[in-house]
């Protein structure tokens, strides 16, 4: 039997907005109607999705990818039936090139006023910001004695014959932290810095469990007794703590030193969207400050929504694995655009990585 959690002010409060929702339902209920979401898993509130549900009629059904790799096939298929689908700026950029993402118009979301231009600017035209965070390493602070400071903790484990670490297979993320440790930009393009890249993660990767998403690795159940250490990103300890079950919430979280990737999530519309109008109003909704500090304070992880996040609690607003100080911003990096082959040879790499982690 595992141990229940005892709810943070936050949450109890989002539990009794769920009860509301649920005794006062919506007398419009359309149970027919559904909005169709492709999303990282545990990645929206059940209490927002009672809201909406409530006040909609409308179901959501979530389709979970594990990589961006993953995302991309579904959207690259003609009849994939999407209504939103979670982006960053690279893919949005190069799907709505091709045709496969709607321009999201500013008019049509008029709610998008409560959210800095920095964060517009980094979903780009085909997409609006979501949720952004940083990424780092996860840790179990009950089995490792020193909590990790540095990528190299991660990267050059100090049990390197021990597969005690899960990574993940996102050609993008997976490289991050090796480029930083080296010196290099997140965005390189140059094949001398993604080959020495490449050769730090294959050093590693005696010591790697499975190039899996973190949460769903762990859900699975099959690493939880060996699982110490992830890559993984600002809020994943939370739901991480909540999947296994233990006592005293052993999974934290750090920022390397070094910095890292500051990441920006962003949703998007496809362009064979069934329902355009109610994707749009989908996207109006999560926008509004009460649904998208609900949200934020649910999942542990920044809102780009100013207004909503003046709502959070003090404790939320001042957790610095949320909100990062501004010295730790100040030495993050973001994605940018870059040459499509450089991408491909980053997708080379980590199935070159993978195939040889399960051919052993």
């Amino acid at each position: 039997m595992t141990n229940q959690k005892k709810p943070a002010p936050w949450r109890a409060r989002s539990i009794l907005l769920m009860t509301i929702s649920l005794l006062f339902p919506s007398t419009s209920l359309q149970a027919a109607q559904t909005l169709t979401l492709l999303t990282w898993e545990e990645y929206l509130s059940e209490a927002v999705i009672e809201r909406w549900q409530a006040e909609t009629g409308v179901e959501i059904r979530q389709v979970y990818f594990d990589s961006g790799d993953k995302r991309d096939e579904i959207l690259a298929k003609p009849d994939h039936q999407i209504d939103v689908a979670l982006t960053e700026l690279i893919s949005a950029t190069r799907f709505g090139a091709r045709g496969l993402l709607q321009p999201l118009d500013a008019p049509d979301l008029a709610e998008l006023h409560n959210t800095a231009p920095r964060w517009r600017d980094s979903c780009g035209p085909y997409s609006v910001p979501y949720l952004w965070g940083t990424l780092g390493i996860a840790y179990r602070s009950d089995r490792i004695e020193q909590a990790p400071r540095s990528w190299a903790d991660l990267l050059k484990p100090a049990r390197p014959d021990e597969p005690h670490i899960i990574m993940t297979e996102d050609h993008e993320d997976i490289l991050a932290g090796p480029l930083i440790l080296l010196g290099h930009s997140i965005n390189s393009a140059h094949t001398d810095e993604l080959k020495a890249a490449f050769e730090l993660l294959k050093a590693q990767s005696e010591a790697v469990l499975t190039y899996e998403y973190v949460i769903t690795a762990l859900r699975s159940r099959r690493h939880l007794d060996r699982a110490d250490m992830a890559l993984a990103y600002s809020g994943d300890q939370q739901v991480l703590n909540e999947v296994e079950g233990v006592q005293g919430e052993p999974w934290r979280y750090v920022v390397p030193e070094e910095g890292t990737l500051l990441w920006v999530d962003c949703l998007s519309v496809p362009s064979i969207a069934r329902d355009k109008a109610l994707a749009y109003r989908f996207l109006r909704f999560l926008n509004r400050p009460d649904i998208a500090a609900l949200n934020a304070a649910e999942l542990g992880v920044a809102t780009p929504n100013t207004a909503a996040q003046a709502l959070l609690p003090a404790e939320v607003r001042q957790d610095r694995t949320i909100y990062p100080a501004e010295e730790v911003l100040a030495r993050s990096q973001v994605y940018e655009t870059r040459p499509l082959e450089a991408t491909q040879t980053r997708r080379r790499i980590i199935s070159a990585l993978i195939n040889a982690h399960d051919a052993r």
